[in-house]
């Protein structure tokens, strides 16, 4: 039975790094929701490594819920099980790889492959700056010779953040440098959880608490440079005490590319709108692909659009502009009608009104009687 299509709940952040000998299971999934006395106990074991940091600092920054999967080290074939171990896991909107961020050989093969299981799974992978990115020379020699070489992708489905957090209160339970995914992850949740996926975790309500300062500093030439060429930036701000996220740039995302997955929230609105759609038309598989069942598919994905408008998810001063879904004739063939294949056609308005991104969404139906 046809049921009204709804966004999966809270945002749920996946997790793949070293923690050898403590307490999780090496490459199998643990769920937490929130930071009880239980992780405090789970802190204790994995404090000093790169999961416990990324974890900390995603909770401390507002997120809710976290999958975390522990791996032995940092090479690209323990990170491939950490992955294919994620893989069992029902939802998974941010993936971060505190491995990765140890400055393993093959760094770049392993965000190229986690970039690749992002795009899969309708994900996003936050990418923590190279071990050598430590100032913005070494950053643009790296970039010279583009971001795939320097970081190992470009897809829409990634992004990477810099600089490095700083931690420096000795009351805190680590300090100095640590990798920033982790604390993004938690804003971006925090925003989710405030706005929605389509507002972008960046600007200065995008505090990043746990940390006081930056690797080091970038002032606004910089920080646009970074953001044009495709990375997200961190900035501190007179009068502020904490650092700020400044960038909502994906890896596809360079200026020159001219990319309509050019920022994150863009991007993560297309996955939202793709996942929720997709499993709410589950129901579909019973129904003969013909006409009564188009006018339902239309009908309930409409609801949903219309609902996320009302929200301030799109663009435009009527829903005429901010969204439009078809599915008919126009947008399957003869041979997919044929074989149950149902192609539905959705367009959003994430920037201007009437200026649409358009998502080709599959569903599954019997062949129409």
């Amino acid at each position: 039975m046809n049921r009204p299509i709804e966004t999966p709940g809270t945002t749920v952040s996946a997790f793949i790094g070293l923690a050898p000998g403590g307490p999780l299971d090496i490459e199998t999934p643990t769920t937490f929701d929130g930071w009880g006395t239980d992780e405090d106990a789970l802190w204790e074991g994995i404090h000093a490594r790169p999961l416990g940091d990324a974890l900390r600092s995603f909770f401390e920054n507002g997120g809710a819920t976290a999958v975390a999967v522990a791996v032995e080290d940092a090479g690209s074939a323990s990170v491939r099980a950490g992955l294919a171990a994620l893989d069992a896991v029902d939802l998974v909107n941010l993936v971060v790889l505190p491995a990765e961020s140890a400055g393993s050989e093959d760094a770049r093969e392993i965000v190229a492959e986690a970039a690749a299981f992002c795009e899969r799974r309708r994900a996003m992978l936050l990418v923590d700056p190279p071990p050598g990115w430590t100032d913005v020379p070494a950053i643009e020699a790296a970039l010279a010779g583009g971001l795939e070489a320097a970081v190992g992708t470009t897809s829409p489905n990634a992004a990477l953040y810099l600089p490095r957090l700083h931690r420096s209160d000795p009351a805190q339970a680590a300090a100095g440098l640590f990798s920033p995914a982790g604390a993004v992850a938690g804003v971006i949740a925090r925003t989710d959880a405030a706005e929605g996926a389509w507002d972008a975790p960046a600007g200065l309500d995008a505090e990043i608490l746990g940390a006081d300062g930056l690797e080091f500093d970038l002032d606004r030439d910089d920080a646009h440079a970074l953001n044009s060429a495709g990375v997200s930036t961190l900035r501190m701000f007179p009068g502020r005490r904490r650092p700020i996220v400044w960038g909502a740039r994906t890896l596809a995302g360079a200026d020159v590319a001219a990319s309509e997955w050019k920022y994150v929230p863009v991007r993560r609105t297309a996955l939202l709108l793709e996942e929720s759609i997709e499993r709410g038309l589950q129901w579909t598989r019973s129904e003969p692909n013909d006409e009564p069942l188009w006018q339902s598919v239309r009908e309930l994905v409409g609801t949903f659009l219309h609902e996320l408008f009302r929200k301030g998810a799109f663009q435009g001063r009527t829903d005429r502009d901010a969204y439009f879904v078809t599915c008919d004739r126009d947008t399957m063939t003869q041979h997919e009608r044929a074989t149950g294949d149902l192609v539905v056609r959705v367009g959003f308005a994430p920037m201007k009104p009437a200026e649409f991104v358009v998502l080709t969404i599959r569903a599954t139906a019997l062949p129409p009687t």
